[in-house]
């Protein structure tokens, strides 16, 4: 075995098995989804009181992530990594017309019903 290789593997961290505690962010949820006849993902941020205040739509996770930042929407990282990879997602299945539920794991073979 290499020696880089090694000095790495020892200093590895499983996180196998790692429990994940959900805790709500105190500046609310937002809700993914791909609308196949805007060819656009549309992300709706709600407040702690279930109330629609914003929408974002876009084609880009970085630039939907990034609007959202801006208006210091998100308080919590995990909030923030976990938004990121459901919006990359959401974007996946919208440029491969694929069925998409927030929160599922994307099948690939799945094709959405337009």
């Amino acid at each position: 075995m290499k020696k880089g290789l090694k000095k790495e593997l020892d200093n590895t961290i499983d996180t196998s098995g790692t429990s994940l505690k959900w805790t709500p962010d105190p500046k609310g949820y937002f809700t993914i989804k791909p609308i196949f006849s805007q060819k656009k993902v549309f992300v709706r941020h709600y407040n702690s009181k279930d109330v629609l205040e914003q929408t974002f739509a876009g084609t880009s996770t970085p630039e939907i992530i990034q609007a959202i930042i801006q208006r210091k929407l998100i308080s919590r990282l995990d909030h923030a990594a976990y938004l990121g990879k459901e919006t990359e997602k959401a974007i996946i299945a919208l440029k491969n017309k694929l069925k998409y539920v927030q929160g599922d794991e994307l099948h690939l073979k799945s094709k959405a019903k337009n």
